[in-house]
């Protein structure tokens, strides 16, 4: 999917002529929130029959996307790209060992995006659109009788949405802020069960 995103930005700079003023590229980085509870899944562990559980949970990561845009009028656009927001880590020990886990997810994706202009320099948007998520799981348990590891994966074609606002700085180059959900991310074999991401993110935006 990287490479993917990549060949993307690519031809898309590359047909950049073709489409002045209305072809853009999105840089952001943030902060991306797994909404899962740890108690969850210390639940599936003592459901195996663990018990004595003292864990830890990091819902958190760091989170980067780049994105290719589109504007078709003043007030709607698509935009396509990649997206990886991190992984949440899960950490144990129990009676007799201790166990380690993560999910990792990211995808490409594609969204409308509609656009309201406050003023010349400032304007909000919505989006609403779909990413095809991948979502890696991995699990290490060690305890008396050895170690042992597992890997999970699934990629599925999910929703997401999102808002934000955008600071025109010049004809080229804007930055913006904007909040994103990812929803019912990965399947019963990758987590506990599904669940939604959240990104908050900052970007600059540059305008061809």
């Amino acid at each position: 999917m990287k490479k993917l995103a990549i060949m993307v930005l690519l031809a898309a700079t590359a047909s950049a002529s073709a489409f002045a003023g209305d072809l853009y590229v999105v840089a952001s980085i943030g902060r991306s929130d797994f909404d899962m509870q740890k108690s969850d899944i210390d639940d599936a562990i003592r459901a195996a029959g663990v018990t004595g559980i003292n864990s830890s949970f990091d819902q958190y990561d760091t989170a980067y996307k780049v994105q290719v845009g589109y504007q078709f009028t003043e007030y709607f656009a698509l935009e396509g790209g990649y997206v990886d927001l991190g992984k949440s880590k899960y950490s144990g020990s129990f009676s007799g060992g201790n166990g380690h886990g993560d999910i990792k997810a990211s995808g490409a994706n594609i969204v409308a995006v509609g656009i309201l202009p406050l003023n010349e320099s400032f304007s909000v948007f919505g989006k609403l659109g779909l990413i095809n998520a991948k979502v890696d799981s991995t699990v290490s348990v060690s305890g008396p009788g050895g170690s042992a590891s597992a890997s999970t994966s699934s990629t599925k074609g999910r929703a997401n949405w999102g808002f934000g606002a955008t600071c025109h700085l010049s004809r080229q180059f804007a930055v913006r802020i904007e909040y994103e959900q990812f929803n019912k991310l990965g399947d019963d074999n990758t987590a506990p069960k599904k669940f939604d991401a959240m990104l908050v993110s900052a970007g600059a935006v540059y305008k061809f």
